[in-house]
């Protein structure tokens, strides 16, 4: 099981399990991992087609530091030749989810290194709205800005072309001076804007849940199930002249579990 060359037998064998599930194939020639097919419940969670990622590489599928992340993991997962847990947030058509993942390696008939994947969805992302009401503030403030400076304006041209009575030109100065400061204090704002958007981007807004919480006791049941498939293939006779492929070294990422 799962080592068939045939993606629409692997989609018929994945889609018994109602846990998104995944299968990924290591191209020895690149050292990325190509998806293989997905099930039913991955494309409902993930947005994801299988028909569109078929044989494609992860980098063609996420953000380059998020492909490069998964791609060493599925390694890791190769070269372990066993399981691996983890949790991750991925950048999928239908918004950033983070996954309770579990991989297995496998290898096809053929010898080529797959992992088999199961996920849980732990948590959807919302949208962060904080940058649409920073930019309605800059909105708002731009504009008073220039509502000002139109005023400064006015009474200079009306000054420089002689309109402004001589003795009213210091209660104007005056004005103008208010005026300025009052556009010095919407600087300000801009800037004290800007700063909270900057500082709320150095701390996390995502909320990772413990590891050592407990689980849901079904998907434990199907991770059993899934284990025991991946051992009977791994104990299945293999076709004739089988070569072993060879774990890619794991790729190098700036991503952080």
């Amino acid at each position: 099981m799962f080592r068939n060359d045939d993606t629409s037998v692997l989609r018929r064998e994945i889609d018994r399990f109602k846990l998104p599930m995944f299968i990924a194939e290591l191209n020895a020639d690149s050292g990325h991992f190509e998806l293989l097919a997905l099930n039913t419940a991955h494309e409902a969670h993930s947005g994801m087609v299988m028909d569109e990622v078929i044989n494609r590489p992860l980098h063609s599928l996420m953000p380059y530091e998020e492909a490069e992340a998964v791609n060493e993991r599925y390694a890791r997962c190769v070269s372990n030749a066993g399981q691996i847990r983890y949790r991750e947030m991925l950048h999928m058509p239908r918004g950033p989810l983070i996954w309770d993942t579990t991989l297995h390696h496998v290898q096809s008939y053929r010898g080529l290194d797959r992992v088999v994947g199961s996920a849980i969805v732990v948590e959807r992302v919302q949208r962060d709205n904080r940058d649409t009401l920073a930019f309605e503030d800059v909105r708002y403030f731009a504009a008073t800005s220039s509502f000002k400076l139109e005023q400064i304006s006015t009474v200079l041209d009306a000054a420089e072309k002689g309109l402004i009575d001589p003795a009213k030109l210091t209660g104007s100065a005056g004005m103008l001076a208010g005026l300025c400061r009052a556009i010095d204090s919407t600087m300000q704002e801009l800037r004290s804007i800007a700063q909270e958007r900057l500082d709320a981007e150095a701390t996390p807004t995502v909320h990772l849940i413990d590891m050592d919480g407990g689980t849901n006791g079904d998907s434990d049941e199907i991770e059993a199930a899934i284990a025991a498939l991946v051992d009977m293939a791994d104990n299945l006779p293999t076709a004739p002249n089988r070569k072993i492929s060879e774990a890619a070294p794991l790729a190098r990422s700036t991503f952080r579990q």
